[in-house]
């Protein structure tokens, strides 16, 4: 009986320092956010990718920390309950790094074998969740917006601010103003 006590105490112990060190090494999340968004482009702003310009959806992040962020292997998703639906490819960090201060372009277009920078689906032009999560799976940032007028993006209003607007002049790539 006594040899259970310890054992469950050991464990405790054990599970106890698990839960500290996990609690103060876990690494900081990224200063990123879902800066603007197009859920309805049909003729701002085209994607250069293509051979023939294509106006996608497209989703701007921005990086408000003071150190480089690569979005190679975090996730993308417009539904809450499948936070992993695309993963950014590792594979080319000079494309999916952002600089401190910058500024990324996603293209929602539904066609990722256009590019690494092309998500496996489309935002939702009458509204919808759109998430942002890191590596291991813990959310970064996310929005659920609502009906999106054509040719009008919706973004913070400053970058990385708490209150959103449309702008009638997008500004995918720059500062929101």
């Amino acid at each position: 009986m006594r040899s259970v006590n310890k054992f469950g105490l050991v464990a405790f112990i054990v599970l106890l320092l698990a839960g500290a060190a996990f609690f103060f090494l876990k690494k900081e999340l990224p200063k990123l956010y879902i800066n603007e968004f197009m859920a309805n482009n049909t003729t701002c702003c085209p994607d250069g990718t293509a051979s023939n310009p294509e106006f996608d959806d497209w989703i701007e992040i921005y990086n408000a920390g003071d150190v480089a962020v690569n979005l190679g292997g975090m996730y993308f998703s417009q539904n809450k309950k499948n936070p992993l639906k695309h993963l950014v490819p590792q594979s080319n960090p000079a494309l999916t790094t952002i600089q401190p201060g910058g500024y990324l372009l996603i293209w929602a277009d539904g066609d990722a074998s256009q590019g690494i920078l092309h998500l496996n689906f489309k935002l939702d032009q009458d509204g919808e969740f759109l998430g942002l999560y890191n590596k291991d799976g813990r959310k970064i940032d996310s929005y659920k917006f609502g009906k999106q007028l054509p040719n009008v993006s919706f973004g913070r209003e400053t970058d990385g601010a708490a209150s959103w607007k449309d702008f009638s002049k997008p500004t995918p790539g720059a500062t929101n103003n």
